[in-house]
C-alpha cells in the first residue's frame, strides 16, 4: 500500500486526488529533485552491476586463448553425430541393402515411434533376447551421449560465472566413455547375430565415426579441464565508474538512515 512521501499516512485506493488527504502536499511533485537523484543513483548502480556481469560473461568465453579455443572444440562433437557410427547390411533373396547408422537417424527413429514395448518383450526371447539387449544398450548409450552434449552446451552458456567449474569436463568425459561403450555393445550385438540363424544374410558392426565422436568428446573434456584449472585473471571494469557508483550507493544508504 502506498504512503505519503511527507507525512507517511497510508493512501487507500479511493484516495485518487494528487494531494495527501492528511497534510495536503502534492504527492507527485513533493521533493521531486531528491527523488530524481535517487532514481539516477539506482540506475547507475544497476548499470554497474550489468557491466560487471557482461565483463564476466565476456571473460568466460573469450578471456584467454584457451577459452576461445574451447568454443569450437565444445561444438565439434555435435557434428560427429552426423558421421557413420555403425553399418548394417542385409542380403535376402530379391532384396539387398546396406544401412549407415548415425545418432541423428537413431534419435529420429525413436521419435518416429519405434515399438519400444516390443523390443523389451523381445529381450526375454531365448533366440534373440541377448542380441536385443546389446542393441538396446547401444541405442541408450548413443542417445545419452547426445543429451549430455546438449546439457554441456547449456551449461557452457548458463554457468559462465563459475570460472573453475569442472562440470563441462565431467559431462564430456562421460560422453566419450559412453560412445566407446556403444561401439563395444554394438560389436557384441553383431557378434551374437552373426552366430545365429541370420549369419549368412546379416552383417553389421561399429564404424569409424563412433571413434571420432569419442575422440572429440575426449578432446573437449581435456580442454575444459585445462580451462577449469587455469588461473582466473578477470580484467577490472572502469575503476572511476565503479568508485562513482560505490560512492553514490553509500550516499543513498546514508540518506535512508
Amino acid at each position: 500500500m502506498a504512503k505519503c512521501p511527507k507525512c507517511g499516512v497510508k493512501l487507500h485506493i479511493w484516495n485518487i486526488k494528487a494531494e495527501c488527504p492528511k497534510c495536503g502536499v502534492n504527492i507527485a511533485n513533493y521533493d521531486w529533485e531528491n527523488r530524481l537523484e535517487q532514481d539516477a543513483i539506482e540506475a547507475e548502480i544497476a548499470f554497474a552491476k550489468l557491466r560487471e556481469t557482461l565483463n564476466r560473461f565476456k571473460y568466460s568465453f573469450v578471456g584467454t586463448k584457451l577459452r576461445i579455443a574451447r568454443i569450437p572444440v565444445s561444438v565439434l562433437p555435435l557434428f560427429s553425430f552426423l558421421l557413420p557410427l555403425g553399418t548394417l547390411a542385409v542380403s535376402f533373396p530379391f532384396f539387398s541393402k546396406k544401412f549407415t547408422l548415425n545418432a541423428i537417424t537413431i534419435v529420429m527413429e525413436i521419435i518416429g515411434g519405434v515399438d519400444i514395448m516390443g523390443v523389451f518383450k523381445g529381450m526375454n526371447s531365448a533366440i534373440v533376447g541377448d542380441s536385443l539387449k546389446m542393441l538396446t544398450a547401444t541405442i541408450i548409450l548413443v542417445v545419452l551421449s547426445v543429451l549430455s552434449l546438449l546439457v554441456s552446451l547449456a551449461f557452457l552458456l548458463l554457468n559462465f560465472k563459475k570460472f573453475n567449474s569442472k562440470g563441462l569436463f565431467v559431462t564430456n568425459l562421460v560422453a566419450s566413455c559412453m560412445m566407446l561403450a556403444s561401439s563395444f555393445t554394438f560389436a557384441k550385438f553383431s557378434e551374437l547375430v552373426a552366430g545365429g540363424s541370420l549369419a549368412a544374410a546379416w552383417q553389421s558392426g561399429p564404424s569409424w565415426g563412433v571413434y571420432v565422436s569419442a575422440a572429440l568428446f575426449l578432446i573437449s573434456a581435456i580442454i575444459n579441464l585445462c580451462v577449469s584449472l587455469q588461473k582466473v585473471e578477470l580484467p577490472a571494469v572502469d575503476e572511476k565508474s565503479d568508485a562513482k557508483a560505490e560512492s553514490e550507493e553509500t550516499e543513498k544508504e546514508e540518506a535512508n538512515v
